[in-house]
């Protein structure tokens, strides 16, 4: 391969056959091209592929009460300091939101079963992080009648029975 300097400012690249000329001009809109590339990998693609987007932070849709301004002033927690209760909205929110469906299904797969039967199961087979065994029960309980009501209200008479028996 031959790069040769052409007259009129033009370089010439030429090899196995090929020939092609690209003036100054095209050169710098090549390599504004790559700079403007360069740009929307590093604004956008890394930061998702590292985490800390909001997109990929966010997949799933998480709907939270909008407090109403009131006169009185109380002091908040930091953004990375959640009340437990914070902890368990959010946990119940992304629960139902992704496994309503399967809920479903598992209350139907385990029929014979009680209510708080099943809520001991689950609770046993997958901790939680950050909460009270109070909280854990609650959260339990939450996930299954917001499950119902959502994607299968048939079952919502079963579970809500059985809430209130255990």
């Amino acid at each position: 391969m031959t790069i040769a300097r052409l007259p009129g400012a033009r370089i010439a690249i030429s090899g196995y056959g090929l020939r092609m000329q690209i003036s100054k001009l095209e050169m710098r809109i090549l390599m504004l091209i790559a700079v403007v590339v360069i740009g929307i990998l590093a604004v956008v693609i890394v930061p998702r592929l590292a985490g800390s987007a909001p997109a990929a932070q966010s997949a799933v849709t998480e709907v939270t009460p909008t407090p109403i301004p009131t006169a009185i002033t109380t002091p908040t927690p930091s953004p990375t300091a959640q009340t437990e209760q914070q902890i368990l909205d959010n946990i119940v929110a992304s629960t139902v939101s992704v496994y309503s469906v399967l809920v479903c299904d598992s209350l139907k797969e385990y029929a014979t079963l009680s209510i708080p039967e099943i809520i001991t199961k689950v609770l046993a087979e997958y901790p939680t992080t950050g909460l009270s065994d109070q909280s854990r029960q609650i959260m339990a309980q939450r996930v299954l009648t917001e499950s119902t009501v959502k994607s299968c209200p048939d079952q919502s008479p079963r579970v809500a029975a059985g809430i209130t028996q255990g």
